[in-house]
């Protein structure tokens, strides 16, 4: 049984997540229900493979020559009560023909949910699958990237 305080500082963990922006957008939250549920989810290696082929797939849709940034080294993130592990990656290209249209629909197709915004130049697309898996798009006139950010998964056992 949780005394008062440890039931405020979980209660608190989830509006941790909705109020701090950069942690979002850095590292996934979960709440304790998404924590349970994260028991069927991938492995930090199979998150890891996932994002790297949501980004090979979308260059081969894109086309052009992109230079891979990739991290090969995993980072920490919020994992319910935990921390876990999730892998980020960057790709960078000059630009192609607009290909916004296409890639949305192929994500949306992959089961993410997909914003589009303008930030001055530079037209961008964000998206998000269940799993809080994260897939940005940006194209200038200058150039072309490719980043996203793995679901956060346990660490591998030692």
């Amino acid at each position: 049984m949780r005394s008062g305080v440890a039931q405020g500082m979980a209660r608190g963990v989830g509006a941790a997540c909705f109020l701090v922006l950069p942690v979002l957008l850095l590292g996934s939250c979960m709440t304790h229900g998404q924590a349970d549920a994260a028991q069927d989810a991938p492995s930090l290696a199979e998150a890891r493979s996932a994002l790297y082929a949501a980004l090979d797939e979308t260059q081969q849709l894109i086309g052009g020559v992109w230079s891979n940034q990739d991290d090969p080294n995993s980072r920490g993130c919020i994992l319910g009560d935990d921390t876990g592990r999730t892998f980020s990656a960057l790709r960078i290209a000059t630009p192609v023909a607009d290909p916004s249209s296409a890639v949305a629909a192929a994500w949306e197709d992959a089961g993410y949910t997909v914003d589009s915004t303008e930030i001055g130049p530079v037209s961008q697309l964000i998206g998000t699958n269940a799993g809080a898996a994260l897939l940005i798009f940006r194209l200038s006139d200058r150039a072309m990237t490719l980043q996203g950010e793995s679901e956060c998964r346990p660490p591998a056992p030692r």
